[in-house]
């Protein structure tokens, strides 16, 4: 089983590098080796460059099919990772797969749920109404007449994605090690987030999971619905829903009442989502979003959800004002500050390029400016500075930017900015409130004050100690490991190198004298050969090595319970 599942593996990469190189990667496998370390030939295929970069890039996940194709759609919300380009041409990918016979559906819901779908619905329809590569979705009827929708999950995907994962993470490390790009577009940590993100998809039970949880957010509201899981009919491989009846967003007439009733609820839930649960649909394009007939918005698929902490919502309110008043050195230290970033950026330089994003971008009214753009823009900056911001920001702003887009074909006279407002205000109230013991000002005028209780008798220890002479500081450099080791590596280098000039000046006297010795010259000679090949293969791949250690190599986090898109 292991073999067979290996020299699959095996089959699965030939194909996948051969893709590779037909659209056009092929000089990023060469400069990591791939070909040379896999002992295979590299394919002669034509490479396609007839389109950009990042159309190659998305008709290649295209052709891989549906996982790659999950992939893509997952890296089309992270602009932190990828640039604008990449990020408009996988918007366009669908996650579309051919469907499973009814037969294995049969198998599955009844190892499942214990009984075959005849024996627990009423009516269950063969054909699927839709079918991706996670899952595909049967329309249905319970025993008690409800109509439902039951989704169930693909036979053995869960072994069709570790093998695909296998194979990314091996490439992923292989290009982090030997390409100048990997240390940019970190492609390790991308397939990780991917497996934890994918892994959450498959676990069906945790969809229900969040459907409950989504649906008790917004009892008592009137402008979302989300669709009640039937527990009884409902597993880790199959969901059963109540079917949310609805119009699709391009059956409706835009500026109608219909639609501005739809709009005005789809802005208001979201934002009650982001400012007041923390917690938000991370995926709602067009195709998870019905319209009903008293204008509420009925919202699928809950297998992509974003969280965010209060600090993380008072972060985007700050911000928020900080683009409306076009204040740029807020906007910039803000994006520096929930940011990572491997070096040190040019904070200086991402203000400016800040304030000329803002007044590019923040000409017109406030009714008149284009969220997404400026959104857009900002992310672009922080990746161009290589200011990566975490996948919660990322994932809050393309939900919003791909609302704005639905609200604005619902209803293109809504000003986003007018519905917002009674959200911000709430927000700083309570983050600057000392009425409420959690506000911001609360705790902040809390910690002013065991500040002022302590810095004096602080002080009066560090004098007394200054002045009989206890006094000691204790500096850190960051960098002094490495010049430890850097220190240790020259010792040794030296130490070797007596060694081999002992070694080579033993070995001529050996071979030139009278009386030479040859087996004790070669002897001689060989071990300074060795040594000086040892140090120059150390010098030249100790990087590689560090980077591709067993222990990152064959990293996983199947277990992980955060994905982040």
């Amino acid at each position: 089983m292991v073999l067979r599942q290996a020299v699959g593996d095996l089959n699965r990469m030939r194909q996948i590098l051969q893709v590779i190189v037909k659209h056009g990667f092929g000089d990023l496998l060469d400069r990591a080796r791939i070909f040379e370390r896999l002992r295979i030939r590299k394919p002669k295929t034509e490479e396609d460059r007839a389109h950009s970069p990042a159309q190659r890039f998305t008709l290649l996940l295209t052709e891989l099919g549906p996982t790659f194709i999950k992939m893509g759609q997952l890296l089309s919300c992270r602009p932190d990772i990828l640039p604008a380009e990449y990020i408009t041409a996988l918007s366009v990918l669908q996650d579309q797969a051919p469907p499973f016979p009814y037969a294995q559906v049969v198998k599955i819901i009844k190892k499942d749920l214990g009984q075959k779908p005849e024996d627990l619905f009423s009516a269950f329809e063969k054909e699927p109404m839709a079918s991706a590569s996670i899952a595909q979705v049967h329309r249905a009827v319970t025993k008690d007449g409800q109509d439902v929708v039951v989704k169930v999950k693909r036979p053995d995907i869960e072994l069709t994605v570790r093998s695909s994962l296998d194979i990314l993470y091996y490439l992923a490390h292989l290009l982090e090690a030997v390409a100048e790009e990997g240390a940019l577009y970190a492609p390790t940590e991308v397939i990780k987030e991917f497996d934890r993100a994918i892994g959450f998809e498959m676990d069906l039970a945790r969809e229900a999971q969040n459907l409950r949880s989504f649906a008790k957010n917004f009892h008592g509201r009137n402008n979302l619905v989300i669709p009640e899981p039937l527990d009884d009919l409902s597993g880790r491989n199959v969901l059963t829903m109540r079917r949310i009846k609805g119009l699709r967003i391009d059956q409706v007439e835009p500026g109608s009442d219909l639609a501005q009733k739809a709009a005005m609820n789809l802005i208001e839930g979201f934002f009650q989502q982001v400012f007041e649960d923390g917690r938000f649909h991370a995926d709602p394009h067009p195709g998870n979003l019905l319209v009903l007939d008293d204008g509420r918005m009925g919202l699928l698929d809950f297998g992509q959800t974003g969280t965010l902490a209060s600090a993380q919502r008072s972060t985007i309110v700050q911000l928020s004002l900080g683009i409306i008043l076009k204040d740029a050195d807020t906007v910039a230290r803000l994006v520096y500050r929930i940011g990572s970033h491997s070096k040190r950026a040019d904070l200086g330089k991402l203000k400016q390029d800040v304030e000329a994003t803002l007044e590019s971008t923040l000409e017109g009214k406030l009714d008149q400016i284009d969220t997404s753009q400026v959104l857009q823009k900002l992310l672009d900056l922080s990746w161009q500075h290589q200011v990566r911001i975490p996948p919660e920001f990322t994932l809050a702003t393309k939900a919003m930017v791909t609302i704005e887009g639905v609200v604005r074909m619902l209803h293109p006279e809504l000003d986003l900015a007018n519905m917002a407002a009674p959200y911000v205000k709430r927000l700083m109230t309570e983050r600057y409130s000392l009425d409420d013991l959690k506000g911001g000002a609360g705790r902040a005028l809390l910690q002013l004050t065991n500040i002022l209780n302590e810095v004096p008798q602080q002080m009066s220890q560090i004098l007394m100690d200054l002045e009989g002479g206890r006094l000691c500081i204790q500096a850190r450099d960051p960098e002094a490991n490495l010049l430890r080791r850097s220190v240790r590596g020259i010792g040794m280098d030296v130490f070797w190198g007596l060694i081999a000039a002992g070694l080579l000046g033993g070995s001529l006297p050996a071979l030139m004298s009278g009386d030479p010795i040859p087996t004790a010259a070669l002897v001689g000679l060989g071990g300074t050969l060795l040594i000086a090949v040892t140090v120059t293969l150390r010098y030249f791949l100790a990087p590689a090595i560090r980077k591709l250690r067993l222990r990152s190599w064959l990293e996983r986090r199947w277990d992980d319970k955060d994905p982040k898109c």
